[in-house]
């Protein structure tokens, strides 16, 4: 079943074509705690009943599969071909919840892992200043922008101050629980300091294809002691649509073969008795919106783009500071008495929206919870979101994007059946 209805509600709540998040109920936000209140009623922040209408939730397992930029729209334009998506349309349900802002997976993998907001975990864009490095870093590949590795260099930075530090992750609330949990995540990035650092208290396992993954789900829930909550992540289809938009052959076909392997090897070949006894869900950190890259407004093409600057900030060196973010989640940071000048130069030269740190909060957009000290010293004074392109400092490249508020980055999809339904 496809919850529409609440898409419909969602959209009222929208303004002129811009959706914010809505936490206080069907949000991605809500959704760690939600897949573990199932195993332990010790976990609050949930989303409402109605997201297991019609589905068993008596179960001792819970697999919780993040399809990385597979948005509520795209599942409306696959299910009907693909078997899998089919299956748990027909046989479970499929509710629309909207992302986190910003809409993109820095900050939603480091929700989802700690069960925190951006207001509250800090890690608010791919871009972020790291004051030990003294330099804008990409965030979970933690290096410089010109891919040196700050773990290795001399001194080296630590990734704990990526988000907030005082931050427990669900993985750790689900062990105090007496809940086994299982962080499966690509080879590459199962040993970085990121993800050791979000999945302490998980056991972290590593995998290669998507078969590779498929297997992996399947033999830890027959091989793991109940209650057990198993977290798979799956990024091949958001690298896709980045590089090529979500039209191309190139994403139907990966999207097949990651759907196939999945109903082969996890549904198809999961004991009986174990699908029974587990629930799957199914969900995503944002979906994509698609731009044309020509199109895409680089600032330092900006007829005012020096006289924007020069209202920066400055670092310690004395240098201007950069925006950060994302393309389209932009942070400025400016000197508190040439705000108003810079306001002015950004809202002349974008077609969008923009808040002042003071609006962002007062409006709920980075969540619920007290400000953390790092989300303060990390939010711009100015944010900027392009209604559908992309804002940077430099060459931009890609396709799809995300991290903004049109309704494609920000409805995902929550879908929840019990296994042994797929398997009749």
């Amino acid at each position: 079943m496809l919850q529409d209805r609440v898409a419909q509600s969602l959209a009222e709540r929208a303004e002129d074509g811009y959706w914010a998040p809505s936490y206080e109920d069907y949000c991605f936000a809500n959704v760690p705690e939600t897949a573990l209140s199932v195993l332990d009623d010790g976990f609050d922040a949930r989303l409402p009943d109605d997201v297991f209408a019609g589905v068993e939730t008596d179960v001792d397992n819970v697999v919780l599969f993040l399809l990385d930029g597979f948005g509520y729209e795209h599942w409306q334009r696959y299910h009907e071909e693909q078997t899998l998506l089919s299956a748990l349309t027909d046989r479970g349900t499929v509710t629309p919840l909207t992302s986190i802002f910003p809409s993109e997976t820095a900050a939603a993998l480091t929700t989802v892992h700690t069960g925190r907001s951006p207001v509250e975990h800090g890690l608010l864009g791919w871009f972020q200043y790291l004051e030990s490095a003294e330099q804008i870093i990409e965030t979970l590949p933690f290096q410089t922008l010109e891919g040196e590795s700050l773990a290795d260099a001399s001194p080296a930075s630590d990734t704990r101050e990526l988000f907030d530090g005082e931050t427990v992750t669900v993985y750790e609330g689900a062990r105090e629980a007496g809940i086994d949990s299982y962080a499966i995540q690509p080879d590459e990035f199962v040993e970085s300091g990121y993800t050791r650092a979000t999945t302490a208290g998980a056991e972290r396992v590593g995998y290669d294809t998507v078969a590779d993954l498929a297997v992996t789900i399947r033999r830890t829930l027959e091989d793991s002691s109940d209650p057990t909550y198993v977290y798979a992540y799956e990024p091949t289809i958001d690298a896709i649509s980045h590089a090529e938009g979500t039209g191309t052959e190139r994403y139907r076909t990966t999207l097949d073969a990651i759907l196939k392997r999945l109903r082969h090897e996890l549904v198809d070949r999961l004991d009986p008795d174990v699908a029974e006894r587990t629930l799957l869900l199914v969900t995503a950190d944002h979906g994509i919106v698609d731009t044309v890259p020509e199109e895409n407004v680089e600032t330092t093409e900006w007829d005012e783009w020096p006289a924007l600057r020069e209202t920066f900030r400055r670092d310690a060196a004395g240098e201007p500071r950069l925006p950060t973010g994302s393309p389209r989640n932009v942070h400025v940071h400016v000197q508190p008495d040439r705000f108003e000048e810079a306001r002015e130069i950004v809202e002349s030269n974008l077609v969008g929206r923009t808040f002042t740190r003071e609006e962002a909060l007062e409006r709920g957009l980075f969540g619920p919870g007290t400000p953390s000290s790092l989300f303060e010293r990390r939010c711009g004074d100015l944010i900027a979101v392009h209604r559908n392109r992309g804002l940077w400092w430099e060459e931009m490249t890609l396709i799809g994007m995300h991290g903004g508020l049109t309704r494609e980055e920000m409805l995902v999809p929550f879908a929840a059946t019990r296994l042994d339904a797929l398997q009749r």
